[in-house]
């Protein structure tokens, strides 16, 4: 069974807001300000007006198709062949950002909480929480992100309240000291980001009203937004460019940085559960849709079948795609974009501009 059950409006736009936050929540402040240094914020500004006009190109096509995913409307619209071919790409940058995101979790646990642990069984540990999201099928994982989203909004509100003492405006001072082209910089780098949300389009069809699901997909992303501004902003405030950029989790190290009267300190924990929190939704929706994809190209009726073998494909292709943290730190801030931008931009354009050249009704 390839659809099984449906989802809100409500559910679809929390979704889609931890789906974008995800791992960028870790990652965008350092990556940002590794290019456009005090200004990262200004990055993570103007990645509203691109995160809007993106998510206007995914409601613009999944609502010319509302009833079908995008594997069924690829080969409707380019034909069988080349479709299955679309089809079967967008399923291998599905499973990559699986796959990498679940190498961050290893690395990120090894690193910073558990060093003695065998990354291979932290890999294992969280592949099973992902396996019985995908297998419980997407109204079950929905509504655990929904029942998930006010903890992660408690968890964020107390970690920005109690890290704002320590905010010093003039770490974002001068303003545009290089120009523009240094900010424009780090926003191609928060981009890539904002393009993974393409994958959103898969849940679409199982929102019970495509009307209410385009809002909700627009409100979804505009909220992704909000929080990685907001975190990207703290970071300079509180520890500045010079030493964001040399960090590899400058959000982790904000809350370490959180000392109330020398008794309520050493809360990074708390940044570790927002991450997972977000990271469970993100890895289980590309995981679904890795699933999906694959059942529908080979024919197949129920794509549980296809969860556990996958899994462990997914955990070898994890451990070989990120053999060290400059490898990764180097394939994201130069690979990564440019790939996401093959499937969250020119895939979609294409797709959208064949269905109207064949005069495709909108429903």
């Amino acid at each position: 069974m390839l659809n099984n059950g449906h989802i809100s409006a409500r559910q679809f736009m929390i979704l889609v807001a931890l789906f974008g936050i995800g791992d960028a929540i870790l990652y965008v402040p350092s990556l940002t300000a590794t290019a456009a240094k005090q200004d990262a914020w200004i990055s993570a500004l103007i990645g509203w007006g691109e995160g809007f006009l993106l998510t206007y190109l995914y409601v613009s096509l999944s609502m010319r198709y509302p009833n079908k995913s995008i594997f069924q409307y690829s080969a409707e619209i380019l034909g069988k062949w080349l479709g299955k071919a679309v089809a079967v790409l967008f399923i291998s940058y599905f499973f990559i950002d699986a796959s990498l995101m679940l190498m961050e979790i290893g690395d990120f646990v090894t690193t910073q909480i558990m060093q003695e642990t065998p990354i291979e069984i932290i890999l294992v540990l969280f592949l099973v929480i992902i396996v019985m999201g995908v297998r419980s099928g997407p109204e079950a994982f929905s509504r655990v992100s929904e029942l998930l989203f006010p903890y992660f909004l408690l968890l964020f509100f107390i970690l920005i309240a109690f890290i704002s003492p320590q905010i010093k405006i003039e770490n974002v001072k001068p303003v545009l000291a290089h120009g523009l082209a240094p900010v424009f910089g780090g926003n191609f780098r928060y981009a890539g980001y904002l393009l993974e949300t393409v994958i959103m389009i898969v849940i679409f069809p199982l929102v019970k009203r495509p009307a209410r699901a385009a809002k909700a997909y627009i409100l979804g992303i505009l909220l992704a937004n909000f929080f990685l501004t907001i975190i990207t902003a703290v970071a300079i405030l509180v520890l500045g460019a010079d030493i964001t950029v040399l960090l590899a989790y400058p959000s982790y190290t904000l809350a370490q940085k959180i000392s109330i009267g020398n008794f309520f300190e050493r809360i990074e924990v708390l940044m570790a559960v927002i991450w997972f929190i977000t990271l469970f939704v993100k890895i289980t929706i590309c995981y679904y849709a890795t699933n999906i994809g694959i059942a529908y190209t080979l024919g197949l009726r129920d794509y549980r079948h296809l969860t556990l073998p996958l899994g462990m494909i997914m955990i070898v292709v994890a451990l070989t795609t990120m053999p060290n943290r400059p490898y990764f730190d180097s394939f994201v801030s130069d690979i990564w974009m440019p790939y996401s931008l093959t499937y969250g931009l020119f895939l979609p354009v294409l797709l959208l501009s064949v269905g109207a050249l064949r005069k495709k009704p909108v429903c």
